[in-house]
């Protein structure tokens, strides 16, 4: 018995010993080798895809979303389990309960660590995407902005009039947008390889609610590789999202690569609508930035084509009726939830290395003008 016992306890320090060097020296190698990491995303990431991804699109839920409420209620067992030992720390059966739990617990977190950099951290020190390969990215000019601008608006109005709709005037789309989205993202994966290869569907989440709240339209979640999206957004969404998630899936973690990517997927499509939706997902960063070069002087702005009214009413992320079902059940307010969001994703991008934070969203907007490049000016 008791060397049986002492195998189990070689084992499962020669696991935590091997996982946190591995995780140590994995990490370090990918923030001295963006070369590294791009072999890692180019092959291994489509290996685990493959297995992993083809596993948990067995189940017609989100199994990440499942992980993350068992991870909450493991986290508050292991404080509760802490507190009672205060109270129980004589009593020796309890504390050789504690002894296992916290070992287990400990042995689940090296676990984490390992999926987390294989499939996450890695990615974000990848050789970032050229837009165009013919043209080196520069300083842009406000009247080469312009033009950018004034296309996407153009091309969103003409989208807008071609969208079928029902008698309240919402988008009607009839065709498999699963199926399409990886169509589109097929389509420009001679372009971008890591795009090339299976995909899992986009799982909406049954806590769609707080995503809403925190203005979440998606989430790629490392550890079951699924791509997961809010299932309240208005539908005029769904295909930049979809797109957009499953480019995560697949190497691609900035988050304005995926918003790129998930227009060039978008606009490359057959569908009418997903063409619509993938102008409609960068308008607003255009948009706006766009206001901001020319010196937030709304004058010279209300000089240039107008965004119709209509094509504001499909951009928004939540109809008002869903937004009224949201705050109806809402245990918490939404302005805590989208502060409380907005510091955890701050937080995550600045310790993997991004600067920006949450403005790398906004900064499709360099990967827009520099793609257009030698094409609209």
């Amino acid at each position: 018995m008791l060397k049986h016992m002492s195998k189990k306890v070689r084992k499962y320090k020669l696991y935590m010993i091997t996982g946190i060097f591995f995780v140590a020296v994995i990490n370090i190698l990918a923030w001295l080798s963006p070369g590294f990491c791009d072999w890692h995303t180019n092959y291994v990431t489509q290996i685990i895809v493959n297995i992993f991804g083809r596993i948990s699109n067995l189940f017609p839920f989100s199994v990440g979303e499942i992980m993350i409420v068992l991870g909450i209620i493991l986290v508050l067992v292991a404080v509760v389990i802490a507190i009672a030992l205060i109270f129980l720390r004589n009593k020796p059966k309890y504390v050789k309960f504690t002894k296992m739990f916290y070992k287990a617990f400990a042995g689940i977190l090296v676990g984490v660590c390992i999926v987390m950099t294989t499939n996450c951290t890695i990615l974000y020190h990848c050789t970032p995407i050229d837009a165009n390969t013919k043209v080196a990215y520069r300083d842009y000019t406000v009247e080469e902005m312009e033009i950018l601008r004034n296309y996407i608006v153009e091309q969103c109005n003409h989208y807008m009039k071609l969208m079928p709709r029902d008698e309240n005037g919402n988008i009607v789309f009839e065709g498999d947008m699963q199926e399409e989205a990886k169509k589109a993202l097929w389509s420009i994966s001679d372009e971008f390889p890591k795009l090339k290869g299976y995909y899992p569907d986009v799982k909406n989440l049954m806590s769609s609610d707080l995503m809403s709240q925190a203005y979440i339209g998606g989430y790629y979640f490392p550890f079951s590789m699924e791509a997961n999206a809010n299932g309240n957004m208005y539908i005029a969404n769904y295909p930049a999202v979809y797109c957009h998630e499953l480019s995560h899936l697949h190497g691609y973690i900035y988050e304005d690569e995926a918003n790129y990517l998930a227009y060039q997927a978008c606009i490359n499509s057959e569908s009418d609508f997903f063409k619509y939706s993938g102008y409609l997902s960068v308008l607003i960063y255009i948009d706006n930035a766009y206001f901001h070069a020319i010196g937030d002087d709304y004058f010279y702005y209300i000089t240039q084509p107008e965004v119709e009214e209509q094509v504001w009413i499909d951009s928004a992320f939540l109809t008002e009726e869903a937004w009224k079902d949201v705050e109806e059940d809402a245990i918490l307010s939404t302005d805590t939830v989208d502060e409380i969001s907005d510091e955890f994703t701050e937080t995550t991008l600045n310790l993997n290395g991004v600067e920006e934070g949450m403005i790398s969203y906004s900064l499709v907007v360099d990967l827009m003008l520099q793609y257009y490049d030698g094409i609209l000016y």
